[in-house]
């Protein structure tokens, strides 16, 4: 099963796969209550976590890493360094628009986070039973894609973002060819429904 725990414009996930329970993102600072309390809320013991595995390193992922006190932490090689210095990674900004918005909150965006330390780099490949790694590079060097293999299901992070009438790509990236191909990569998995970090999840309906 997967669940989504919706974090104002962002979510985590709860995985709860062939008998473990495995989060994925803890959103921005000062979600960490809240993400255990809707864990409870769908009647799981949040006791029983295992691990926490981050899509990547920006702050609106790793942002309440170290509040959720998880003994396992899992993020690709290219951003262990910002989970252990307690930093989120620097959005790559395309757009006036964008750069005017981030300015704004950059109180929020650039605030201190709790460091965690111990984290273990992912790989692609099986990192636990019927979860499978793929490293997707583009919107950042540090992009991984999650494939649930008993429900046919991508966790995507900021790859893609999902709105009513399909998937999209996203505005932020760092290397827009790499983000592409990214996007054919996954295409090849047997999928029935895609996960995105921001918007709607729901059937692959590609961008091209």
């Amino acid at each position: 099963m997967i669940y989504e725990i919706n974090l104002r414009f962002v979510k985590a996930f709860l995985l709860e796969v062939r008998g473990k329970l495995i989060l994925v993102d803890s959103g921005t600072k000062g979600n960490g209550n809240r993400i255990l309390n809707a864990v409870t809320s769908l009647g799981k013991d949040s006791r029983r976590i295992e691990a926490v595995i981050y899509t990547h390193s920006h702050g609106d992922h790793i942002g309440s890493a170290g509040e959720l006190k998880i003994p396992r932490n899992l993020i690709h090689e290219n951003g262990l360094r910002y989970l252990t210095n307690g930093i989120g990674r620097k959005p790559v900004l395309h757009s006036t628009a964008l750069k005017i918005g981030f300015a704004l909150m950059s109180p929020f965006f650039n605030a201190r986070l709790s460091p965690v330390f111990g984290a273990e780099t992912l790989k692609e490949g099986e990192v636990f039973p019927g979860i499978q790694v793929i490293y997707t590079p583009g919107h950042t060097d540090d992009s991984i894609t999650l494939y649930m293999e008993d429900e046919e299901a991508l966790l995507v992070g900021d790859m893609l973002q999902g709105t009513k009438k399909g998937l999209r790509l996203p505005s932020i990236y760092e290397d827009f060819e790499l983000l592409r191909k990214s996007v054919e990569k996954v295409k090849q998995f047997r999928v029935k429904k895609v996960y995105v970090s921001h918007g709607i999840s729901g059937p692959p309906r590609w961008p091209f």
